[in-house]
């Protein structure tokens, strides 16, 4: 497993995405330093926003990218049939491959954290917890993007895919609260589209709660929205980690 890990870890400098993520970040940085300047009130506070929300975002387009690439280039080369022709369970497949983009993750996520750290003034506490949550919204992100790049062996299809799930999951605080839709219209399309909207908050995680920029500037006091964050992580988690498990065992090579 630690070959596998050290041969993803590789990969990632290879295919320069430690540094392409690094210069996009040092960009998005630029400009939330721009445009914080421009504001006539809370300056600094603009600017920490737009530098969490926005590397926040680049850090899972580039992880995406990089792990359904990285598969799929494993599948089209053979090197999945030559890793599992080796003393190695397909368990411990899934595992070290999850292991080493996770560790890639990690290594990028560092740096992000440490110049948002240095760069603004923030709130001890909530800018730790900020920083666990992304933590675990990238190791979701990147367990769901492995899933369906095992299951679709496609990265375009795997890449839109993991896309749709991050943009839906991101957006599921918004269809929640249209669940109450306005009495304007028809009882049966409120019922139909409420019902809609249940099924997709209970299919996809909340990652909106994830990574709250305002607790890094005012602190974190909610600690229900805490464990709320950290059970739903362990069932979406435990979910996915599951799926990628199953469908793996019944394929043939």
């Amino acid at each position: 497993m630690k070959a596998i890990v050290k041969y993803i870890l590789r990969n990632g400098a290879r295919d320069r995405l430690y540094l392409g993520v690094f210069i996009s970040l040092i960009v998005a940085f630029a400009v939330a330093i721009f445009l914080g300047s421009t504001m006539l009130v809370e300056q600094q506070q603009t600017t920490m926003v737009f530098c969490a929300g926005s590397s926040r975002v680049i850090l899972i387009v580039g992880m995406i990218l990089f792990v359904c690439l990285t598969l799929n280039r494993a599948f089209e080369n053979k090197e999945v049939e030559f890793i599992l022709s080796k003393n190695i369970s397909r368990q411990q497949f899934i595992l070290a491959y999850l292991s080493g983009f996770y560790l890639s993750f990690i290594i990028i996520l560092i740096p992000l954290l440490l110049a948002i750290f240095i760069v603004n003034k923030v709130d001890i506490l909530g800018f730790i917890i900020w920083s666990v949550s992304i933590l675990l919204e990238g190791l979701l992100v990147i367990c769901f993007a492995l899933l369906v790049s095992l299951i679709l062996k496609n990265s375009f299809s795997a890449i839109m895919s993991s896309f749709a799930f991050y943009l839906i999951s991101r957006l599921m605080g918004v269809f929640v609260m249209a669940i109450e839709f306005p009495q304007s219209l028809n009882l049966t399309i409120r019922s139909i589209l409420a019902t809609i909207l249940k099924l997709f908050s209970v299919l996809f995680p909340r990652l909106d709660l994830y990574g709250q920029s305002k607790w890094i500037l005012y602190g974190f006091k909610d600690n229900t929205h805490l464990l709320m964050v950290i059970i739903q992580f362990i069932i979406y988690f435990g979910l996915l980690v599951f799926m990628a498990f199953h469908d793996f065992k019944k394929k043939q090579f």
